[in-house]
This record gives C-alpha cells, structure tokens and sequence, in this order.
C-alpha cells in the first residue's frame, strides 16, 4: 500500500514549478490531486493528465488565491467533486519585485493577499473539510523571509508572515489533529527566478555560495513536502524546514 493511499490534495499554483512537481510526487505516493491554477489552463490539464497517468484522480481548479471568494469556490468545487481533503498545500505565491523605495501599495498588497491572507483562508477552508480525522497543511516559504534579497521586499514580507502563522495555526489547531508547517527554499531553478533582474548573473553568485554546489530544484522541495504530508513526519508540528543546499551557511 503506498504511503498516500486514497488521500486527497489540494495544491495552488500547481500547473508549474514546485506545485507541479509537488502533485506529481503526492499522486506517485497514491494520492488524488485537486490541481490549482490562476491563467494558464492548458498546464493545468496537462497536469492531471500526468496524475491520471499515475493512476489517480485528478481535477483542475481556477482560482485567484488574492481573492477571498475565489479560494472559497476553489474549496467548494474540491468538495463537490472528492467530498473530502487530507491535505492542503499552500505554494501560489504572486507579488512586486523592486527596491522598497518603488513598492506601490496595490504590489505591497498582492504580496499579502497571494502570500499569509490565502494560506489563512485556505487553511480555514481545509479545516472544514478535514473533518474529526484531521489534516495537513504544509506551505511553502523562501529563505527571503529572513535575508534580504535585492528586490524581494515584498514578496520576502509575504513569506515571513506565511511562517509566523504557520505556528499560530499549529499552536490553535493541533487538538484538532491538523499538523501544519512549512518549507523554506532557497534558489530553486524554476521559471519563477526569471522575475529577478540579471537572472543568470545572480544564479553564478548563488552557485558559488551554495556548498552543494548546485541550485535546488522543484522535485527537491516536493519530496520535501510530500515527507509533511506523511505519517513519518508525524512528530513535525508548526516547524517551518530550511532547504536551501546550505546557502544560509555563508555570509
């Protein structure tokens, strides 16, 4: 029997990236996927046609995770077709990038919304479909919650309140058996660092500080989080799990 046998996930932004690879990695382990995405439809699909390939259900949903009632039809409409959640990855992530100097507030607001305020809906969302047996929530973070990255003021804000409410939610919910932490990554060589200026001269510096001597990769968080996702880590509650190659050890 596979670790995730007939459980059922909710993953946003899961048509690329680290979502993507997060539900690949979640349906290997025997998991159905209810598939998020915001514009681009056609990964979406392509992604549950992968998941399907594994053997599971799947199921695509829209939704924009700034918008409150978005993220309350996403739920509904994973409800309407699983009757049932297990799990719920919080991996969307949208904002600004610049120096502090030109963040709007409409950016400084994405940031927010996409960031803590739709893990504390979605978590709240989850939390009534887990039901007595309980659940896990497992968000993903970066290492620009606490290092100041050139340009990542808002987004690095975002990220710093998702890990702090991590723990509030794990300190008010873990009667209710609903393990929730987070994952820090540093570089990840996805598609997303193309919104970093100079990108492939920041991807050197990287590399050269990295003692693993590579960057991460999206199938390196993902097994991270499916391990959250699994009764093995069941003694991991509120913690928020650093994988960053090493980054974090040079100054």
């Amino acid at each position: 029997m596979k670790q995730l046998e007939n459980k059922v996930a909710l993953i946003t932004g899961a048509s690329r990236g680290i979502g993507k690879a997060t539900a690949l990695k979640l349906a290997s382990m025997g998991c159905n996927i209810a598939v998020n995405y915001l514009k681009n439809a056609h990964e979406a699909e392509k992604t549950v046609d992968e998941i399907k390939s594994l053997g599971q259900d799947a199921l695509s949903v829209q939704a924009d995770m700034s918008k409150a009632d978005d993220i309350k039809r996403m739920f509904a409409d994973v409800k309407a077709h699983f009757n049932r959640l297990d799990i719920f990855v919080s991996n969307a992530a949208k904002g600004v990038f610049g120096p502090v100097s030109r963040i709007g507030a409409n950016g400084f607001d994405l940031s927010m919304a996409t960031g803590p305020k739709a893990l504390l809906i979605g978590a709240q969302e989850s939390a009534k479909l887990f039901g007595e047996a309980g659940g896990t929530i497992v968000a993903l973070s970066s290492i620009g919650n606490s290092r100041c990255l050139d340009g990542y003021a808002a987004v690095g804000t975002a990220k710093a309140g998702i890990e702090t409410l991590v723990r509030y939610l794990a300190a008010e919910w873990g009667a209710k058996k609903i393990r929730v932490n987070a994952v820090s990554g540093g570089p990840i060589d996805t598609d997303a660092l193309d919104d970093f200026k100079n990108a492939e001269e920041r991807k050197a510096k990287w590399l050269e500080r990295t003692p693993l001597g590579r960057l991460g990769t999206a199938e390196d968080l993902a097994n991270i989080v499916a391990f959250l996702c699994t009764d093995d880590s069941r003694w991991i509650h509120g913690q928020t799990i650093i994988a960053d190659g090493g980054y974090l050890l040079r100054e």
